[in-house]
């Protein structure tokens, strides 16, 4: 079986070819200094140099080895190592970087943000926050009450201040504090 068959002795679909980068993308690679920085240090072993990006916009189009390097650091530095599905709830990205993950997820950025409008299925947030008109203690008017978690988290943590000395909590407080919250185990 040579390197480029499927185990069933198949070849492999052809690859598609990388969509032409926008200059929106480019311009935000430029100003992605971490991404530009390593993508210059795995191509070229040092910093970019004053010709870096008009030679990676040349090669990148041309040189299977420059995109797949190119992509690699994208997808490292910008994205922790993973092939973005969908922006995450609540962040706000650029354009140009918005155009890199649909890219490198194999997708369109229009339908990369229709995935990143809709929320997944089961997801929850930590602290769920809404506003609420229960009985209880008096609010100041756009105040919000938490859930139960938060609302317990957060008397504990006026608790421990109030046993501060000065700027200075002592470390039996935060002891007992982190034996209330910690699960019987």
């Amino acid at each position: 079986m040579g390197p480029t068959q499927r185990p069933d002795g198949s070849a492999p679909p052809p690859a598609e070819p990388f969509p032409r980068v926008p200059a929106y993308a480019w311009a935000w690679l430029q100003r992605s200094r971490p991404v530009l920085h390593e993508a210059a240090r795995r191509l070229t072993g040092g910093p970019p140099s004053a010709r870096f990006m008009a030679d990676l916009r040349e090669r990148f189009t041309q040189d299977p080895f420059t995109r797949e390097v190119l992509i690699g650091v994208i997808a490292d530095v910008a994205f922790r190592g993973r092939v973005p599905e969908r922006r995450p709830p609540g962040a706000s990205w650029d354009r140009g970087l918005t155009w890199w993950a649909a890219a490198i997820a194999g997708a369109t950025p229009s339908e990369f943000e229709r995935r990143s409008r809709a929320q997944p299925a089961g997801q929850r947030q930590l602290f769920a926050v809404e506003t609420d008109s229960a009985p209880g203690p008096a609010r100041s008017p756009g105040r919000r009450s938490g859930s139960p978690e938060r609302v317990m988290l957060a008397r504990a943590l006026r608790e421990l201040l109030a046993a501060a000395e000065g700027d200075q909590v002592p470390a039996d407080a935060v002891r007992q504090l982190l034996t209330r919250l910690e699960p019987d185990t």
